[in-house]
């Protein structure tokens, strides 16, 4: 066992070597982004099956796009960025910011996309 270091840090034995650690963080994050990107396509596809005639895709950076049936275009932030959602009543029109009411811990997709519809079938 190695010896404490000088600010007695009780975890400093346990320490793995920089070189494991980085691999262990990088498995970490590789992890919790496939999570998180499946979540958001699993969102996309559960969203457009509530909003008939409208084309839902999820793309880089994790944003699901509503292109609505009425013509206005919705991008809801994803799972990485709280699901803020802003509405274009018409291309190049200003932004309008919408309160979805969804939880920033929430991670069920369906939950998510019905929010979502609810407040996008208003547009």
């Amino acid at each position: 066992m190695m010896p404490f270091p000088d600010d007695d840090d009780p975890l400093a034995n346990f320490e793995l070597p920089p070189d494991v650690m980085s691999s262990t963080f990088e498995h970490a994050i590789s992890d919790d982004a496939s999570i998180t990107h499946e979540r958001g396509h699993a969102v996309a596809a559960a969203l457009q099956r509530k909003l008939k005639g409208s084309v839902v895709e999820y793309h880089f950076p994790g944003v699901v796009t509503a292109h609505l049936r009425s013509g206005a275009v919705a991008r809801c932030g994803g799972p990485t960025t709280g699901w803020r959602v802003e509405v274009e009543r018409e291309p190049g029109a200003e932004r309008t910011a919408v309160d979805a009411g969804i939880a920033p811990a929430e991670t069920d997709p369906k939950a998510i996309a019905d929010a979502l519809a609810k407040v996008l079938r208003r547009w």
